[in-house]
């Protein structure tokens, strides 16, 4: 069912894999976390063949829906064999937070109807090849305030920390040399910051593009953009982007930094959103 595979990604940092857990929540819905696409698709990345990654992702839905029909497992990273709301350690005082979620199969414990939606999120992954995959599947991403992103980007061990993307920069050769000429950390993190936020304002409509913040302040019912039924969520949340996991002196920083630039972040955040960020954090 073509029209119920679903493409989710979006910023790293953006809440896409509360997404995932959140539309988890409906009884026809079935969203699967940064799973392995398989040596193909590795290869279409190598390669920069976008036409070959879409024939691996539609081999992936394919297999994966039989998989959950014959065996009832599905590929994902999980936490205990459960698809977390956030993968990464909640807290870690001091030190960078470490990714605590594992890859590997999940026992598929909700009966699903035959129709059931399936979707797959991938942030850099699907990011870097999105032209070709917006046509091919439906496809939504999740945004942030651009200065939250940041600072939950400097409180991570991931790669996006050092301002790299690793998948997105196998696939986009470009990407990857323009980040090796930038020397400064933080200048890096922008300039990629930038690229994320570009792709989704050229290549999708504006319909698909989610904002953390709608998620958060509708219960998760914003995500009936991508499925209808989300519209039945009400799932109390708190809006984490003034979280006191963030370094405040370095959200000034880097707010002032931000403020300075003319990213396509603007296209869809305002100055006075991020302004009023770095007030709410010094509070």
């Amino acid at each position: 069912m073509p029209e119920r595979d679903i493409l989710l990604t979006g910023v790293p940092r953006s809440g896409t894999t509360l997404a995932c857990w959140l539309l988890n929540q409906l009884p026809n819905v079935l969203a699967l976390v940064e799973p392995g696409m398989g040596v193909r698709f590795f290869v279409g990345m190598m390669r920069g063949d976008a036409n070959g990654v879409c024939r691996s992702v539609r081999r992936f839905f394919e297999k994966t829906r039989r998989d959950i029909s014959l065996l009832g497992c599905a590929p994902s990273l999980h936490i205990r064999g459960g698809i977390p709301a956030n993968v990464m350690e909640e807290y870690r005082w001091g030190k960078l937070r470490r990714r605590v979620a594992t890859h590997g199969k999940i026992r598929i414990e909700k009966p699903l109807p035959p129709e059931f939606w399936l979707v797959v999120k991938h942030p850099g992954t699907f990011t870097a090849p999105l032209e070709r995959l917006a046509r091919d599947f439906p496809t939504y991403a999740i945004i942030r305030n651009p200065l939250a992103v940041l600072a939950s980007w400097n409180s991570v061990s991931l790669p996006v920390n050092r301002g790299y993307a690793p998948m997105a920069e196998l696939f986009d050769s470009s990407l990857r040399r323009a980040l090796a000429r930038i020397r400064d950390r933080w200048e890096r993190q922008l300039y990629l910051l930038g690229w994320f936020f570009e792709k989704y304002w050229r290549v999708l409509p504006e319909r698909a593009v989610l904002r953390y913040e709608d998620i958060i302040a509708t219960g998760g019912r914003a995500l009936r953009a991508i499925v209808p039924e989300a519209a039945e969520l009400n799932v109390p949340l708190q809006n984490r982007n003034a979280s006191s996991l963030y370094d405040a002196s370095l959200m000034r920083a880097l707010g002032e930094r931000l403020l300075k630039t003319d990213g396509p972040y603007w296209h869809f955040y305002s100055r006075e959103s991020v302004e009023r960020l770095m007030v709410e954090v010094e509070q």
